[in-house]
């Protein structure tokens, strides 16, 4: 059905729920942002103000969406801090145990659907535009897009083609040209490719589910010159912006403040080309009327703890993500909710205000209820699991209560977010019947690794294998006791 332009339904739907759409015979439209390793700490709606800009906010647009009819979740947690389980978690609203693709040499069962593949069946236009290699079809993404391409010209020598081609979608693909992996501005070939879709053939005015995937605030530091005068003006230093993961080449408190001034660039460029797209799409006249989901997968260290990058472990500065939810009219904004949720949530909240049926198999459950009753907290999980560097920790989130569960080193360690913020001061987590929390983390702990599905064995070729390398995600053997791959 046609969509329907936002100015004629804001008093119709006021205090509606998913119900109000069904009564009025229509369909929203449904956005689902994610932007690559987003920290919730360097974003202006959470707080942030730049060192030598605070006057500037990092993300003024995801402001304007969230001071709307939105929801900031002060307290999302990512599901694991490096993409490819994130981002399965994302798409699937399973914890990563749970949809089993942990390591990179795994694919997700062929029995499992995405939220994609939902909207799809319930009528929708399905576009995914993804900017990093480790969304690739291979590992299972791209299920229920009629279009899911690569929208980087980075990743010009991924054979999305061929992957595309056996799900018999071939003649979606557009021609994707190579760069390099070092391309500088992912983020406006993502909206350009996304609004040449919602414009072909009038998709825009179909009830539509969009997937898009920015990829700029992901290491190395390269955005355009006037972001960069904007968040350290002046500057005459040496550092470029690929020094964060030169592991070799220390880095002095003022280096480390400039990179940080560039990873503060790259999320400014990066709201401002969400802007340009909700901007063409209130041309289009659908802009207020559309469900958006903004999230993040991971953050990145910066020393924090000694560590650079990601993918190293479940500390804040990694796990602790934006999310933020805005649907106009169906949500009393602005609001801010303090519980402890997930990203794995995102997903069943958007079908939910949109309307469709919920997952009964998974254990992501859509949020509406803690904005709309005060249902409190729910039980997170964090996932982290590196054979090759023999690291396998999981996370328990309830509340301000976090527990990290090394099993490896059979040790458990609790922090206290809300006495210590910067996760300096852990305690062993005995199990005894004077510490409640511990034996509650252990408890979900175990019922999650119990939940696990069966995954396939990815084919990876070697251009996305050299692509990875080329990133700074050398590979890893196999895990260790998981079960056995499909054929």
């Amino acid at each position: 059905m046609l969509l329907l332009p936002a100015c004629s339904d804001r008093s119709k739907q006021a205090n509606g729920g998913s119900d109000s759409n069904a009564a009025e015979g229509r369909q929203r439209s449904v956005i689902l942002i994610s932007i690559d390793s987003l920290r919730a700490d360097f974003v202006s709606v959470y707080g942030h103000k730049p060192k030598f800009a605070p006057d500037v906010p990092t993300m003024p647009f995801l402001q304007e969406l969230a001071d709307g009819d939105g929801v900031v979740f002060e307290h999302a947690s990512a599901p694991s801090p490096w993409t490819l389980p994130s981002h399965m978690t994302l798409l699937t609203a399973m914890n990563p145990v749970e949809h089993g693709v942990r390591s990179r040499k795994f694919s997700l069962s062929k029995d499992i659907d995405l939220v994609s593949d939902r909207f799809k069946q319930a009528g929708y236009k399905t576009g995914g535009f993804f900017s990093a290699p480790f969304l690739h079809p291979a590992w299972g993404f791209g299920r229920g897009f009629d279009v899911y391409v690569p929208s980087a010209d980075y990743l010009g020598t991924i054979d999305a083609g061929n992957a595309l081609s056996a799900a018999g979608k071939s003649e979606e693909v557009v021609e994707i040209h190579h760069q390099s992996h070092t391309d500088k501005e992912t983020g406006a070939q993502v909206v350009d490719r996304a609004l040449t879709w919602l414009e072909s053939e009038k998709n825009y005015e179909a009830p539509f589910f969009l997937f898009l995937h920015f990829w700029d605030p992901h290491y190395d530091y390269f955005p355009p010159a006037e972001y960069a005068e904007m968040f350290h003006p002046g500057y005459d230093g040496d550092i470029v912006g690929d020094e964060l993961m030169q592991l070799d080449r220390p880095i002095s408190p003022d280096e480390m403040d400039h990179l940080k001034a560039l990873y503060e660039a790259e999320i400014r460029y990066t709201d401002d080309q969400i802007r340009r797209l909700f901007a063409r799409m209130e041309e289009l006249g659908v802009g207020d009327d559309v469900i958006v989901a903004v999230v993040s997968d991971h953050g990145d260290e910066f020393e924090e703890h000694g560590n650079r990058g990601h993918h190293l472990t479940l500390l804040e500065e990694v796990m602790h993500v934006p999310m933020v939810i805005s649907a106009p009219g169906l949500i009393e904004g602005p609001r801010r909710v303090e519980a402890s949720v997930s990203i794995r949530d995102a997903a069943p909240t958007l079908m939910d205000l949109a309307g469709l049926p919920a997952w009964t198999d998974r254990s992501g459950k859509s949020l509406r209820p803690i904005w709309e009753t005060d249902d409190i907290h729910r039980e997170v999980s964090m996932d982290l699991f590196r054979p090759a560097k023999r690291i396998e920790l999981m996370g328990y989130r309830h509340g301000m209560m976090k527990g990290i569960q090394n099993l490896k080193k059979n040790s458990f360690t609790v922090y206290d977010l809300a006495a210590d913020p910067g996760e300096l001061h852990p305690s062993v987590g005995l199990i005894t019947e004077n510490n409640p929390f511990a034996r509650a983390a252990l408890d979900f702990l175990n019922k999650v690794a119990q939940s696990h599905h069966q995954t396939g064995l990815v084919k990876e070729e070697a251009e996305i294998t050299n692509l990875l390398d080329d990133l700074g995600y050398s590979a890893s053997e196999a895990p260790q006791n998981q079960p056995k791959p499909e054929e």
